[in-house]
């Protein structure tokens, strides 16, 4: 019993850890010079947010209208509570085992957790749609700000492709078990077809739902976590298996210790389940003080998911391994271990019913929304740049529905694109290569701007010692408000540490795909770079080019265009 009780303790200290960050970034808050406008009204902030836009060089084109619980719904979202669980869980529990589950997933929250801290500081500060893309240039200029956002927008593709895929296998499977067809590699394309242009269509024509969309799938997901534990704990416990048995390093047979690569391997697949966590900072040009509300939307995002996901697991850990099996639900392009069983046992414990299974449906469509969402706005932001080939199309904006809608469509049928190709050229489908993508892309994006951040903090940390005390005391006097004080340099430390050791160990392990992607991606920004993207630096020193008054004319053009 001493092993499940520390397993069980050390689940309980990842909590406690999340709590003693979050106070010590109340702290922060409370120490800086930020003072919070909402209290004379949502305009009087929003005028606030729309100077602090400004001083970065760029004006305000999207609706400022979301608060701290929709900011919140972009990043639990674009993580997908449920849609990743549902796709990565199987996998996991059939390469490490239960163990994988038990140890491997407090594990790799503790670490994001730290990644999370570390965005959240740094979008306080950089109050932008560009995410890690603005947060690199920032403290690198632009050639590490465009690497940055080549890779993130990587990233939220493959991430895309990824929930558009899962989307396409259940909604094909569901339609094939009611209207009597059989399923190909040519419906399995039809349903992902359907999905992607649904999400886009959903993001160019409600555009003002948007805020209560991010919101619902909170709701949505609560709800679906909720249902399943209830339906589980009814129809299953006690299980045949004791909870200890979780705890015993065996393999997902429970007939032999398990094998440390694969162990290794269901762990680095969890880190997936963390991907997109800085969704909210995407919409930091659209939330009401988004120097204090995107952080926190950042932060706690992670910190709630993690513990639906730890009690969903477990619970679901025990019901599967009984059947010592795991039922494979998979076109000839999507082929994984787990999603049929996750969505067979969610509709088991409400009797076989499709509303389970339907709700698991929506929760990946909503996921998938809201990653396009967030990759659509960092196109948008880089191509405003001109950083990206064909910037003047991707940077065209829609003034009267206020969105990027070039940005959006092109993200749609890229996600889709990459989801058919790499589906067509991989013999075992294109689930692994987009997963191994997805956390090798978007942990290295946001691996350069925290190691930016942190030989930052080295300088300061010299400075303080005198050798610039000046620089030291207008460092502090630049702090954003959400930040951590002493605790920032440690926490950055481990972030840095686990997103380039499992960057380069998932592209080992899960896949190489996801380390060709990453080269292919910073190969492609040097070439272009050597090319056509080199310039200088905007005179105002904010991290884009294109003027206030350019903005305008942008806008004078557009509007002339619409007549």
């Amino acid at each position: 019993m001493i092993v499940p009780l520390a397993g069980l303790l050390f689940a309980a200290v990842v909590c406690a850890f999340s709590l003693l960050v979050a106070g010590k970034a109340q702290q922060g808050l409370r120490s800086t010079r930020y003072q919070s406008l909402i209290q004379y009204g949502k305009e009087t902030q929003a005028a606030q947010d729309k100077s602090d836009l400004h001083r970065f060089g760029l004006p305000q084109l999207f609706r400022r209208t979301n608060g701290g619980f929709a900011a919140a719904g972009m990043s639990m979202n674009a993580m997908g509570m449920v849609g990743g669980a549902a796709l990565l869980f199987g996998p996991a529990l059939a390469s490490g085992g239960p163990t994988a589950i038990s140890i491997g997933l407090p594990f790799v929250a503790l670490l994001s957790i730290c990644v999370s801290a570390s965005l959240a500081e740094q979008s306080s500060g950089v109050p932008t749609a560009g995410g890690v893309y603005h947060a690199a240039y920032q403290l690198g200029g632009r050639k590490w700000g465009i690497r940055a956002g080549w890779l993130q927008t990587v990233g939220y593709l493959s991430k895309l492709a990824l929930f558009t895929g899962g989307f396409a296998v259940i909604a094909d499977g569901l339609l094939s078990s009611r209207l009597g067809y059989e399923t190909t590699a040519l419906t399995f394309i039809a349903a992902a077809a359907i999905g992607a242009l649904t999400q886009a269509s959903a993001s160019h024509y409600g555009a003002g739902m948007a805020g209560k969309l991010q919101a619902g799938g909170i709701w949505l997901q609560l709800f679906v976590v909720c249902a399943v534990l209830a339906g589980l704990v009814w129809l299953f416990w006690p299980g045949d298996y004791s909870p200890v048995v979780v705890y015993e390093w065996l393999d997902g047979s429970l007939e032999s210790p398990v094998r440390p690569l694969m162990l290794t391997m269901g762990i680095l697949l969890l880190a997936g389940l963390f991907t997109g966590m800085d969704g909210a900072a995407h919409g930091a040009e659209e939330t009401v003080e988004p120097r204090v509300r995107v952080p926190w939307a950042i932060f706690l995002s992670t910190s709630y998911t993690y513990i639906g996901l730890f009690v969903l697991l477990f619970f679901m850990t025990l019901v599967i391994l009984p059947s010592n099996s795991l039922p494979i639900v998979s076109s000839d392009m999507f082929r994984t271990e787990g999603l049929g069983a996750f969505v067979q046992h969610a509709a088991a414990a409400w009797g076989g019913s499709y509303i389970l299974p339907l709700f698991v449906l929506a929760s990946l469509w909503l996921s998938g929304y809201q990653t396009m969402t967030a990759c659509s706005r960092v196109v948008f932001s880089m191509a405003r740049d001109e950083a990206l080939p064909f910037s003047s199309r991707l940077a065209r904006y829609s003034v009267r529905r206020r969105l990027p809608l070039m940005a959006v469509w092109f993200v749609a049928v890229a996600a889709l694109a990459l989801l058919v190709s790499v589906g067509l050229l991989q013999p075992s489908g294109a689930f692994l290569p987009l997963v191994s993508a997805a956390i090798v892309a978007l942990h290295l994006a946001c691996a350069i701007p925290i190691g930016l951040g942190l030989l930052a903090d080295i300088d300061a940390r010299k400075a303080i010692h005198g050798q610039r005390k000046s620089a030291a005391v207008s460092s502090r006097k630049q702090s954003p408000p959400w930040h951590l004080g002493n605790w920032s340099f440690p926490i950055r430390g481990a972030a840095l540490a686990w997103l380039l050791i499992s960057a380069v160990m998932t592209a080992g392990i899960v896949h190489p795909f996801g380390g060709i992607a990453a080269a292919g991606a910073t190969l492609a920004v040097t070439a272009i770079a050597a090319f056509k993207l080199e310039r200088k630096p905007a005179p105002h020193g904010g991290p884009v080019v294109k003027t206030i008054r350019q903005a305008k004319e942008q806008q004078k053009e557009a509007k002339e265009k619409i007549r």
